[in-house]
């Protein structure tokens, strides 16, 4: 069976809301996928999340689970006939059952024998054998979205829908348990969908990332494109850190303080705006350099620069602690060409079409092409 997830011009607006929480959702998510819906608190995430789950009903649009239309003009099917798991931010575990209680809830009716055979897998899958008697209180934050996860994988849901599912953790376990999330979703094959703000925890986790804005989806890409070529300027701003340096248009060559750039064709911008990231920019001290440090942080691995171009625009680097270069100091600066993107007022302007970034093994050479940008006067 067909367990994806696809939603067809879905919109809701709630009662009293000035805008809709969802608008004109467009998403297909493949079966044994996981794909993160990223966003800032209000976007429409988790509205989206509960549109898929049946807690709510869409004003337009379909949803379609496994194959099977969920919710549309001719019909809503409830939450519970719709093969879906649950994994919410609080966990929701049942304080008076034990561990295998929790689990055996989430499995319904089956045979004795199957079912204590079922309990006893998950508890295996999850590493929580040596626990199976204890109670959510005797358990650390780990421990107790170990039993969620078990819980709502237990009666084998066509897909996994996670809300938030890492924000009580603390950093540590928070990061352990990313990495052990994801090996447990693929071991299984399971389609999965993650709610989260935290951009690190999208990429970690996510096979894609669908970054919504006010209620739409914006991008959906692996995440390398959407860090390395945001669709937008609203997803380059919110995705990373970076700085917009303007750069004009003579025909078919954008003309910057970073140096001149191709564009793929000729077009009507007169202004275009390059989007630089931190780790994108290398610097090389130079009495004739068109750039002047004006501050470095030590970060202990990193030291940050800021670097003023003549433009008026303050631009950041992130160089090794090794690399010492004092306030006050003239600079060469050189971007990464490869990892260059230009907009406009809103949209990516083509400079060269970006890699379709794929699984690189362990010790692949690679190389980096940068440009010069000294030689301007």
């Amino acid at each position: 069976m067909h367990d994806g997830i696809t939603l067809v011009n879905v919109s809701k607006r709630f009662t009293g809301a000035d805008e809709p929480a969802v608008r004109d959702v467009h998403l297909s998510v493949e079966p044994g996928e996981i794909v993160a819906l990223l966003g800032p608190s209000g976007c429409g995430k988790t509205t989206t999340l509960r549109l898929i789950a049946g807690f709510e009903r869409p004003d337009e649009g379909h949803v379609i689970i496994a194959g099977n239309q969920v919710a549309g003009p001719h019909g809503f099917i409830s939450p519970d006939k719709r093969g879906v798991g649950m994994v919410f931010q609080d966990y929701a575990l049942f304080p008076h059952l034990t561990v295998s209680d929790n689990i055996a809830f989430g499995i319904g009716r089956l045979p004795r024998q199957e079912k204590r055979e079922r309990i006893d897998e998950l508890l295996e899958l999850t590493g929580l054998g040596a626990l199976a008697e204890r109670f959510p209180h005797q358990l650390s934050g780990g421990q107790q979205q170990r039993v969620a996860m078990a819980r709502a994988l237990g009666p084998k849901p066509h897909v996994l829908l996670l809300d938030e599912p890492f924000s009580n953790l603390d950093t540590e376990m928070r990061l352990a348990m990313r990495i052990e999330v994801r090996d447990l979703l693929k071991s299984l094959g399971t389609t999965a969908i993650l709610v989260t703000h935290d951009q690190q925890e999208a990429m970690t986790v996510a096979d894609r990332m669908a970054v919504m804005l006010h209620g739409r989806v914006e991008q959906i890409d692996v995440p390398e494109i959407v860090y390395h070529y945001p669709a937008t300027r609203a997803v380059a701003n919110f995705v990373g850190q970076g700085t917009f340096v303007p750069a004009t248009i003579a025909g078919a060559i954008a003309e910057s303080d970073l140096g001149r750039f191709e564009l793929e064709e000729q077009g009507a911008q007169v202004h275009v705006d390059l989007l630089i990231r931190p780790r994108d920019v290398s610097l090389e001290v130079d009495p004739d350099g068109i750039a002047v440090i004006v501050s470095r942080t030590f970060h202990g691995a990193e030291t940050t620069y800021v670097i003023q171009l003549p433009c008026g625009v303050q631009l950041q680097s992130n160089q090794p602690s090794y690399v010492s270069i004092s306030p006050g100091a003239r600079v060469r600066v050189r971007c990464n060409r490869v990892r260059l993107a230009a907009y406009d007022a809103d949209s990516r302007v083509a400079l060269t079409a970006p890699p379709r970034l794929g699984p690189m093994s362990l010790g692949t050479p690679v190389a980096l092409d940068g440009i010069d940008a000294a030689a301007r006067s």
